[in-house]
């Protein structure tokens, strides 16, 4: 009686370890499915500064390379004088991109009628403020230095 239940227990235990078996996929299986959990809206490291470089956490990269450039763009705007014929209280987007080298290129600037009538130097003095802005550490995604867009506000209060 023994043999007989060691026998059913050493086929139960054979039959079972068929479903432990690992499944093998394909380089070209695994890639093909990696491709789709990517998510091309994030990146793994935000554009570096240097001073932020120290930094790890990848929200306080971000609020550091944020905070840079609007610092940066508000010191270039204060250096010109706006005179206008009504106050202004609007919100100017800029839309700029940094690169794979880490260059700033500004790709738009979406003004309101009001603004692009009171200010029209603006756009000319949005484009050299970005100029202004010091060359940094690109974006990577998955270990590859990928471009990254970004879209500033520019609060306007003008008297």
């Amino acid at each position: 009686m023994n043999i007989r239940l060691l026998s059913l227990a050493l086929c139960m235990l054979l039959a079972s370890c068929s479903r432990w078996e690992a499944k093998k996929i394909t380089t070209e299986d695994f890639l093909s499915q990696d491709r789709y959990s990517i998510d091309i809206t994030e990146v793994d490291t935000y554009p570096i500064f240097e001073g932020c470089d120290e930094l790890s956490e990848k929200e306080v990269l971000k609020k550091c390379f944020e905070d840079y450039v609007t610092n940066t763009l508000y010191t270039e705007l204060s250096n010109h004088t706006i005179v206008v014929q009504e106050s202004i209280q609007d919100t100017v987007w800029i839309d700029f991109i940094v690169n794979e080298t880490g260059k700033f290129c500004l790709d738009s600037i979406h003004l309101t009628p009001v603004v692009r009538n009171e200010i029209p130097e603006l756009p000319l003095w949005i484009h050299d403020a970005t100029g202004a802005l010091p060359k940094a550490e690109p974006a990577m995604k998955r270990d590859i230095l990928v471009k990254t867009r970004f879209k500033l506000p520019l609060v306007l209060k003008v008297d």
